[in-house]
Order: structure tokens, then sequence, then C-alpha cells
């Protein structure tokens, strides 16, 4: 029998010898696999378009634009808010690593969490760039829609982001919005759970368990990032 997880290494000889319901288990664990592969390489465009450097580009949409829950209008609102005066001199480069990827039984759902180190060049106002470094977890649900898959949910999170040579034990820089965010409402935002040196950082988001689609059958609940928080 082949079990999920185990190399598919499988010739046409062997298919041969497998009985019906060992084919159909087989197509099911390819069929995982694919979708494995296509959300990286969802995630992976996401990530390419992130820079600010792709802004205005024409693009395939990436997200679940028609999924019930998905809030369109705040999403087209977000995209159409500029958050520098110039791109010159801006970058934002984000590459992720480390997927821990769930998908559900249907193969029409999945979870996962990326890794994220990433350089960034920032200008607001058309002043010299400031160098910064960044160490980010993504977490997110997809779902596949009319054939294709889509991000639901999930935005970066960060852990640390730090001016270059401040280094990131003493310098938090905010996200960059317009208008500017306060330092309390930074840490509700994305720095919730970033590193602090006088705190214990929470181990969120938790990346998906092997049961995370039995524990939690809903695409649209969340609670599974935060499963490892002690109540």
């Amino acid at each position: 029998m082949i079990r999920q997880g185990d190399p598919m290494h499988i010739t046409l000889e062997d298919l041969d010898l497998l009985n019906e319901e060992e084919f159909i288990e087989a197509e099911k664990e390819t069929e995982r696999l694919m979708a494995v592969w296509e959300v990286k390489n969802l995630r992976g465009r996401a990530a390419i378009f992130h820079d600010d450097q792709h802004i205005g580009q024409k693009r395939k949409e990436l997200k679940a634009m028609d999924h019930p829950s998905f809030d369109r209008e705040g999403e087209i609102a977000f995209r159409m808010k500029p958050v520098v005066d110039s791109l010159e001199g801006n970058m934002l480069i984000h590459p992720l690593t480390t997927p821990v990827i769930e998908v559900d039984d249907t193969c029409t759902k999945a979870r996962a969490v990326f890794w994220s180190i990433g350089i960034e060049g920032l200008s607001k106002f058309r002043e010299k760039p400031m160098a910064i470094l960044s160490l980010g977890m993504v977490p997110g649900t997809h779902v596949k829609m009319n054939g294709e898959w889509r991000i639901l949910a999930g935005n970066w999170q960060r852990t640390t982001k730090n001016e270059y040579h401040a280094g990131w034990i003493d310098d938090m820089q905010v996200t960059n919005t317009r208008p500017p965010l306060t330092k309390e409402q930074d840490r509700n935002f994305l720095g919730k759970y970033a590193y602090q040196k006088d705190e214990v950082r929470k181990p969120v988001p938790c990346p998906p368990m092997k049961d995370t689609w039995q524990k939690y059958p809903d695409e649209t609940d969340p609670s599974w990032q935060f499963q490892n928080i002690e109540e």
C-alpha cells in the first residue's frame, strides 16, 4: 500500500501490480502532492509580486476574490493606497522557505506556514533609502476555485524588522503605512507576535498539523495557527 508521505517512485510495471483500491490511493496521493507543489508556486508568485518594482504591473489574480468570505472591496482599496512618494530607491524582497503544507482530503483546501527572511530599501519621501533586514512567517489558507489555487487568507507576520546596522535586539521598524501607525497600532497589526527583548516570544503561527482539517474543517477558521498557546 502507498502511504501518505512515502516517495512516489512508481514505474508502469508497479502500477500494473496494484489492485483497484491501491490504484485509487496512488491517484489521491499524486493529487495531494500536486496540490502541495501548486500552493508553493502560488505563494512564490505572491512573494515576487510583493516587491515594489512590480507595482502597477498587469498580473494574474492570486487571491480568492470570489470566495464568499473574502473582503473583495477591502482588498481593492488596500491595493490602491500608495505608501511611498516614489518607487525610486525602494525594494521589498521576501523569499519564502521551509514550507509546512497540509492539504485536505478533497485536495481543494490547504493550510501552510512559510518562514521568510527579507531585505528592504525604504524611502518614504524620496530621502536616502534605509536598509532594513527582516524575518517573519507567512501563515495562510488556500482554496482551489474553478480548477486553480488561490490565497484565501494569510499575510506576512513579523518576527524582526530592523535597520540593518542597528540590529534586531534594540530596533524594531514599524509597518510603513499612510497615515503612519503608532508603535501600539503596529504591535496589534503585523507585529503582534514579533520579537521583544524583554518578553518570551509566543509560538505563533503554529504550522498546520496532520489532523488540521479534521480539527478545524472550516477554511475560514484561523484557530489552527494558535493551538500552541496555552489557555
